[in-house]
């Protein structure tokens, strides 16, 4: 383990070079697999995948996420069925996504008229991260809880974005306990356990009252205007569990599926979006083609509507490019075997865990011409599938275990980002050179820039705000 240096993508990526797209490792007393290659990474996530769906035991899953009760930490089980069955038929339908369309469009509108502010009287430079930060969490809270966040609420706004970031952090840390269990007493004596409970501590005080004003909200209206309302996620949770006869779904449940669909669309949405900007800035010729491939669709007299989005072609490639070098998790989730097995002719014991490096698969050059360069067009005419049909770039997972909030997280990503471009010219501050911008990597379950982009807006389109 203490071989493995920040960040351990790149650090078990070396390893690889040496040993190999599948490689034992022993982390403390956890024997571990490691797969680096898409080849690999079928075998265990496809034809193994019933073996490997389960999650190790950690301290993040105890102590943040409910005691194992949300989605993503759960163990493999009826539980976990049930759960992933609410959030594929449910909550993150294609019908259900596209229910929240006006949502979307009326804050990106806003965040847009925002940066538009801040930049209209002068080439001031913005910081791009803390922008979509702010774009992103109101349209997850809105979807979510049906309501902004009020950044003047104690519960909420910048308070509960530093929380997730804390939370993504541990989430993706190598906490000693779960690695040594017989020693997980230093996780206490070094405060990591504690951070946990007052994170948990936190959200669990905002989700709480949003369910409480929801309760509220519904005995005031009564059954009869229940159908004229709009539902917000929350409400279908809490109808849900009003109708379940034998009461699978609780208020601690609905706890955890906030908390899970949160952290999980906000910090990898944010995340992604901040590398995609910055690729913007450093590929100016790129920013300016995907500029004039939108204007082809929308014109140069409105924003982008997401009805315009399914023509964009070019858009979709940068997309998944910038998915391909900047996996919001580099490191899939740990998985772990319920049951002996033999993998690509090696057996693997019961309770081996897998690690699935996302990152190094999207830069195999085995597969990748030219891996590290940025470079859209090598997805033009190509039908690579990113939502875990096709095992070359694995942004959402594949497998039982693949993320069920795919289409979510597209359609925020696509219009935030055709928006920016669209409305907008993006220069660094003082006409620094592009390409001389740096694109150091911080490391956290996601993997976001380790210091945030600032870029200098100038409003392009031919309307009024």
């Amino acid at each position: 383990m203490h071989q493995l240096r920040k960040p351990p993508h790149r650090s078990l990526h070396d390893l690889a070079k040496q040993y190999g797209p599948i490689m034992f490792l022993r982390l403390g007393s956890a024997p571990t697999v490691v797969v680096s290659s898409s080849e690999m990474a079928k075998e265990f996530l496809k034809t193994h995948d019933l073996v490997f769906a389960n999650r190790p035991e950690s301290a993040a899953a105890k102590y943040v996420a409910y005691n194992e009760k949300n989605l993503c930490l759960a163990p493999y089980g009826d539980y976990w069925r049930l759960m992933r069955k609410v959030c594929v038929l449910e909550l993150l339908s294609a019908k259900r996504v596209e229910s929240f369309r006006s949502v979307r469009e009326e804050e990106v509108y806003l965040g847009v008229k925002s940066i538009w502010e801040k930049s209209k009287h002068g080439k001031v430079a913005v910081n791009v991260r803390k922008s979509i930060a702010s774009l992103i969490s109101s349209i997850i809270w809105r979807t979510l809880a049906g309501t902004k966040i009020s950044q003047d609420d104690d519960l909420v706004g910048d308070e509960l974005n530093r929380m997730v970031q804390q939370v993504t952090s541990m989430i993706g840390a190598f906490n000693i306990g779960d690695f040594i269990p017989s020693i997980s007493w230093i996780d206490e004596l070094s405060g990591v356990k504690g951070k946990m409970k007052k994170a948990h501590n936190f959200f669990d005080r905002v989700v709480g009252k949003i369910i409480d004003e929801h309760i509220e909200e519904r005995r005031r209206r009564g059954n009869q205007d229940q159908k004229n309302h709009t539902k917000d996620l929350v409400d279908i949770l809490l109808e849900m569990a009003q109708n379940e006869s034998d009461s699978k779904i609780t208020r601690e449940h609905i706890k955890a599926t906030v908390f899970d669909m949160f952290l999980g669309a906000l910090e990898t949405t944010i995340t992604t979006l901040e590398w995609a900007m910055s690729e913007m800035v450093r590929n100016p010729h790129v920013a300016q083609k995907l500029q004039a491939k939108i204007e082809s669709i929308s014109g140069k007299q409105r924003m982008v509507r997401e009805s315009d989005l399914v023509g964009m072609e070019y858009l979709q490639c940068v997309v998944k490019e910038v998915f391909r070098l900047y996996p919001a998790g580099p490191l899939m989730l740990p998985h772990e075997s319920t049951e002996d097995c033999t993998v690509a002719g090696y057996f693997l014991p019961r309770m081996t865990r897998l690690i699935v490096n996302v990152w190094a698969i999207g830069r195999d050059p085995a597969v990748w011409e030219d891996p590290s360069t940025f470079k859209p067009e090598r997805f033009i005419g190509k039908n690579i599938e990113i939502k875990g049909r096709d095992f070359e770039m694995l942004p959402f997972g594949a497998g039982r275990r693949g993320c069920p909030g795919a289409g979510f997280a597209m359609a925020n990503i696509e219009l935030v980002l055709a928006q920016l471009v669209h409305c907008f010219d993006w220069t660094l501050e003082g006409n620094g050179n592009p390409s001389e911008l740096d694109m150091t990597e911080a490391f956290m379950t996601s993997l976001p820039r380790k210091d945030n982009l600032l870029a200098v807006p100038t409003f392009k389109l031919e309307l009024n705000m």
